[in-house]
């Protein structure tokens, strides 16, 4: 396919545009970009669908940054040049409507079709997204919900391809205002050499930040706009200095572009989710692409142009704005229907046709006819309050579809005071065991979704039985204040120590300390078990395959605390979790552990009460509900596809060490482990309860502890 010489220059996220792209002096068109968009959106979604030989497709997205980076400049240069003057409403009239439309259409389809689709648990995930999406915030949301225990527990979602199209709005917004000012300074120094000066400190601080942030809080590092705007401060450089680039020896920018386009190939096949990223290891594909772009003003025959600027990689480059938004939506759903967390390669092919098509249909009617509208009737402001009206239209949608999904609210579980339990909770407890046992017995006759099924599946993600901050320790936490529940009177005391599965017990052991007259101590911290092994670090947290340090500190802070306290009674309860290379500890290795906690603690092994993992499903059980109400049984799952080797490890670690030990798996299991007991949902995921089934269990796990009001 051939493109008439005006055709658009842009960077990603941002659609195709019949102005220049490109600074005074180079051609309006280059075709090389237009193939490198190409390249780079089709890294991006290789990567997403699947295509193991692009384990680091995702670097596509730093390139679009550096393309868009010169795109603007460019665009900015070139109104200077003809008009001696920068017009900011033009600038952002311009901006709303080649990007809003588009993204509002996708945005709009997703959220509908994730309800319809994966039901109201989604549905409610991607609205709030779609919030924050529609003003260009996505990508501190995903960076918040990313350094949250709790929140990164839940599946990816269905918008977060949007992160990056947050990253350079929030750089469209900021630019253009340190561009005129840079402009509107008289000095004798030229206005380009303060504009160099002005990227170049952008350049350094950024890339500085980006390290250092990568290597300590490497979610935010990937999300943020501060550590990425070095690579979009890389493009505007190569566009400001244009000028001298015409300069350049053919055969030298030739070489430039040839060895630009190899740096990020070899990026992208090299690269891979244990990658520290972006860190330092970003420069590779950036400064590629910047060497690609610079060698191309000098337009060689024999360059890298002359593979990019072939027809087939022209059409995806005019597409791929559209095929970008479109395609990260219609995977994630095609997995998640298909009941998991990713396809592969072959079964996304027909999914990525479909998102050709739909990239097609959106470029052609709404991408490309709002591009080329005028509002000769309604002056400038016209693009302008257009965006507007969708973003409010957007955050509509998002509004009305939580409003008809959303449960009734969840009374407060704050915690009860004294004597008065039992009004202050609204979920009942069982008396003994006794009808516990007859409810999971029954369990699997259970087909359709009880209508008083509690917590309500809308109200699922609010369920959480653990304690708040600051007595749940972010991931860089080693330690936290007192934590002291129950009867703060008390004269005996019980500690609940472990990680996410002690926090899961919270609410429940502080109801039976409150009930019995014991103070209650809360030590727990989110992906460290008690056991005394190394392990590896949280999800986007320090570098990959890193050991945790953080817990090896909060351990010796932990038992510290204990030994001076010398509790009454500890409850230890854990979740698995791996060596720091990913690999399992094996059960032998997995009971040493434990034990090696108990010859640290001072107290008599006899206090102690290792409560043992509860079993798991294979999915989430919220979402599996949700997607099939009517046929409950799809979400449950064998005893021996659910109870593991390591239950059997800690209950060996007990009895050596003269502790005691409590088996859970007949409150949740017969032959069957099942999403729902009774009337209650009793997964908060795949692995952890509901803070309404643990309310319901508190009498019995306080029995099994022998908590009792008796001193």
């Amino acid at each position: 396919m051939t493109l008439a010489p005006e055709a658009p220059v842009e960077g990603l996220p941002q659609p195709s545009s019949n102005e220049a792209g490109t600074a005074p002096g180079d051609r309006r068109f280059r075709p090389d970009i237009q193939g490198l968009r190409a390249i780079a959106v089709l890294l991006v979604v290789f990567y997403h669908a699947g295509l193991g030989a692009l384990s680091g497709g995702y670097v596509g997205v730093d390139v679009f940054f550096v393309i868009s980076g010169f795109v603007i400049t460019g665009v900015l240069l070139r109104e200077r040049a003809t008009s001696d003057a920068t017009s900011l409403l033009s600038f952002y009239g311009r901006r709303s409507r080649r990007i809003i439309p588009a993204a509002t259409i996708v945005v709009a389809v997703t959220v509908v079709a994730t309800y319809a689709v994966l039901g109201v648990i989604s549905g409610d995930q991607t609205a709030v997204d779609a919030r924050w999406t529609a003003v260009f915030l996505a990508n501190f949301h995903f960076a918040s919900v990313g350094t949250n225990y709790l929140s990164a527990q839940q599946p990816p979602s269905a918008l977060l391809n949007f992160w990056s199209l947050a990253v350079e709005e929030q750089f469209y917004l900021v630019y253009p205002t340190v561009f005129l000012l840079i402009f509107a300074i008289r000095t004798r120094m030229s206005p380009y050499v303060r504009l160099i000066i002005g990227l170049f400190a952008i350049i350094v601080a950024s890339f500085a930040l980006s390290v250092l942030q990568t290597s300590s809080d490497p979610t935010v590092a990937y999300f943020s706009p501060f550590t990425r705007a070095w690579e979009l401060a890389l493009g505007a450089l190569v566009a400001v200095s244009t000028k001298w680039l015409l300069y350049v020896p053919k055969a030298l920018g030739a070489i430039m572009t040839w060895v630009g386009l190899a740096a990020i190939v070899f990026a992208a096949v090299d690269f891979n989710g244990h990658t520290s990223y972006p860190g330092s290891v970003a420069a590779l594909p950036v400064v590629g692409a910047s060497l690609l772009i610079a060698g191309g003003v000098r337009t060689p025959h024999w360059a890298a142009e002359s593979i990019l600027k072939l027809g087939p990689l022209q059409w995806f480059g005019k597409l791929s704005y559209s095929i970008y938004l479109w395609h990260w939506p219609i995977l994630i759903l095609a997995a998640y229907a298909a009941g998991k967390a990713s396809l592969t390669f072959g079964q996304n092919a027909i999914w990525l046709v479909v998102a050709l098509a739909a990239s097609v249909v959106t470029f052609h009617l709404v991408e490309n006819p709002i591009r080329h509208a005028t509002f000769p009737k309604f002056g400038r402001w016209a693009p302008i309050g257009l965006g507007a009206v969708l973003i409010a239209g957007t955050l509509g949608l998002a509004t009305v579809e939580l409003n008809a999904h959303a449960g009734p609210v969840l009374a407060s579980r704050s915690a009860p005071t004294a004597g008065n339990t039992s009004s202050a909770i609204r979920y009942s407890i069982a008396n003994s065991e006794a009808p516990i046992l007859d409810l999971v017995r029954n369990a699997p006759r259970i087909q359709s979704l009880p209508n008083d099924l509690t917590p309500p599946l809308a109200d699922m993600l609010l369920d959480w039985g653990g304690p708040v901050a600051p007595c749940w320790p972010a991931s860089s936490q080693s330690s936290i204040p007192a934590c002291v529940f129950g009867d703060l009177k008390a004269s005996r005391t019980v500690v609940l120590y472990g990680d996410s599965h002690a926090g899961m017990w919270f609410q429940a052991m502080e109801i039976m300390a409150i009930v019995t007259h014991w103070k209650l101590v809360y030590l727990g911290k989110g992906y460290c078990p008690a056991d005394m092994l190394p392990f590896q670090d949280p999800p986007d947290f320090g570098p990959v395959n890193g050991e945790y340090s953080v817990c090896d500190q909060w351990h010796q802070f932990a038992i510290n605390r204990i030994n001076k306290i010398n509790p009454q009674l500890i409850m230890v309860t854990q979740e698995v979790r791996g060596k720091p290379d990913g690999e399992p500890y094996t059960a032998s290795q997995w009971q040493q552990g434990l034990e090696s906690a108990f010859k640290d603690l001072h107290v008599p092994t006899s206090r102690i009460v290792v409560v043992g993992n509860i079993p798991s499903l294979p999915q989430s059980g919220p979402q599996c509900l949700a997607q099939h109400g009517a046929s409950v049984q799809a979400c449950s799952a064998p005893v021996s596809a659910s109870w593991t080797q390591y239950a059997n490890a800690e209950e060996s670690a007990a009895t050596s060490a003269g502790a005691r030990y409590v088996n859970l798996l007949p409150w949740f299991c017969s032959t069957t482990c099942t999403a729902v007991i009774g009337k209650y949902e009793v997964y908060w995921d795949d692995h952890h309860i509901t803070g309404a089934y643990s309310i319901y269990l508190a009498r019995v796990l306080g029995d099994a502890l022998h908590l009792s009001a008796s001193n």
